[in-house]
């Protein structure tokens, strides 16, 4: 394969060329990231128009000194196709050059760097390839860390080809409700009006938004101890028209799972009071479809009011589903088209030289997210506890990371529960409870500006 044109460059007395197909964009050297018992010819990592990727420097590859960064003719090669979660760092950017067949001498050495000798003017250049330098480094990655809660969204060819469920406690156990039946989650703070004659596991009535719904404790259904807790949540399930309250020991996530990895039980098993499993990693999750609400509505027939409701009426088009959480016991909330997944607090990796709220980067699943501090953009003191989280969102296709004191709850707000507000950070107050709970509602793209953030 010819060469057709190159970029020539200097490194003190020596001159190389790189074919330009390899290389996308020139720039200056942007701030960098180091990383511990990094391979050699890495030096670290680096933001390029809003995307990690390894920097990479040609001289430590060639066995020589390193490229100084804050000379003022280095500069950053960020690379194409393949190569694209590399960039190079260079001592001097010469010039583009066309090449003249004539001049160019090919050499085939399957283990050299070097595969072919161009003379230019009076210089000869030495032309390298890029596979066979960047073949010799091992892959550089910050050690991903294992996730157990989380929202998980799998790098998926098609949205059809995975199930999105809730995952929640019961005992020790971890179940699924698939999304489609879930309407919304609410705190266990309602009062229940008792029914006479009614089974263990039913609690009562509670009115919600004007409407009557069966609370069950699915915990006692399935034969776990019904412990109280602050963490126990209430789930509002919905099918074929009616829906129903289930009390359950306390939300995980909510993940999307790729079909192979759903496994339906055969009809002999249905008395399980499961639709089937999921095998995650090396664990099952039992999950709950369709089948097991059906007959959780026909076990309590008796106790639900037979009002069909036509879902899609009751649907208010303006309705704004959030995830709310807490900071310093303040309660806010994010847009659930903004949130990607909520996972388990786990400690970043520093980034040196970056902005006073971005407390570092994290590897969730070979993917690097940038953890920006709430904390510090509300001039709040930061706290850690046990059931801290941080929510994942994507903001203009960059996955960002903001720590949470906990997550509270999923929930659907009508229009007239919305009052707008201006100011920096918030763009609504969500008045809930009748106006007795106020939640502040977060403009992400207020928050951060991604280019300013992570551009330097």
């Amino acid at each position: 394969m010819q060469i057709q044109e190159i970029l020539i460059i200097k490194n003190g007395r020596e001159n190389y060329g790189i074919s330009t197909e390899d290389i996308n964009q020139i720039s200056r050297v942007p701030m960098l990231m180091q990383l511990p018992l990094r391979p050699k010819g890495v030096r670290g990592l680096c933001s390029i128009s809003g995307s990690i990727v390894s920097m990479l420097d040609l001289n430590l590859l060639l066995d020589m000194p390193s490229v100084d960064l804050d000379a003022y003719k280095s500069r950053l090669l960020s690379l194409n196709n393949r190569h694209s979660s590399n960039a190079l760092l260079v001592s001097e950017v010469y010039n583009t050059v066309e090449v003249n067949q004539e001049n160019i001498e090919y050499i085939d050495e399957d283990d050299d760097a070097i595969i072919a000798i161009y003379k230019y003017q009076d210089s000869l250049i030495q032309v390298l390839s890029l596979d066979r330098l960047i073949s010799q480094l091992t892959a550089v990655s910050i050690e991903a860390q294992e996730v157990t809660t989380g929202k998980v969204k799998h790098e998926l060819k098609k949205e059809e080809d995975s199930i999105r469920f809730l995952i929640f406690y019961m005992g020790r156990e971890k179940f699924a409700l698939n999304i489609e039946y879930l309407q919304e989650i609410i705190l266990d703070d309602k009062v229940f009006t008792d029914i006479s004659g009614s089974k263990e596991d039913i609690l009562g009535l509670i009115t919600l938004r004007d409407e009557l719904l069966l609370v069950v404790d699915l915990r006692v259904t399935y034969g776990f101890e019904n412990i109280k807790s602050d963490k126990n949540r209430i789930l509002i399930a919905s099918y074929g028209g009616k829906r129903i309250a289930l009390l359950i020991d306390s939300v995980i996530d909510i993940r999307n799972f790729l079909l192979n990895d759903i496994e339906p039980m055969q009809n002999d098993l249905k008395e399980m009071k499961i639709s089937g499993v999921i095998h995650d990693n090396k664990s099952l999750i039992s999950f709950l479809d369709n089948e097991v609400l059906e007959k959780l509505f026909e076990d309590n027939s008796s106790y639900i009011e037979e009002n069909i409701v036509d879902i899609q009426e009751n649907n208010d088009d303006s309705a704004l589903e959030v995830i709310v959480f807490k900071l310093s016991a303040k309660e806010y909330a994010f847009e659930v088209d903004s949130v990607d997944e909520i996972i388990d607090f786990v400690k970043s990796t520093e980034i040196v030289y970056s902005d006073d709220s971005i407390d570092g980067i994290i590897n969730i699943r070979g993917k690097i997210v940038t953890i920006v501090s709430l904390f510090k953009k509300l001039d709040i003191e930061t706290t850690i506890n046990e059931d801290s989280k941080i929510i994942i969102c994507n903001i203009n296709g960059d996955r960002i990371g903001f720590i949470v004191d906990s997550v509270s709850d999923i929930l659907t707000v009508k229009e007239e529960h919305i009052r707008e507000k201006d100011d920096d950070f918030f763009t609504n107050i969500l008045h809930l409870n009748d106006g007795k709970r106020l939640v502040l509602l977060m403009d992400i793209n207020r928050i951060i500006d991604i280019k300013e953030e992570l551009d330097g």
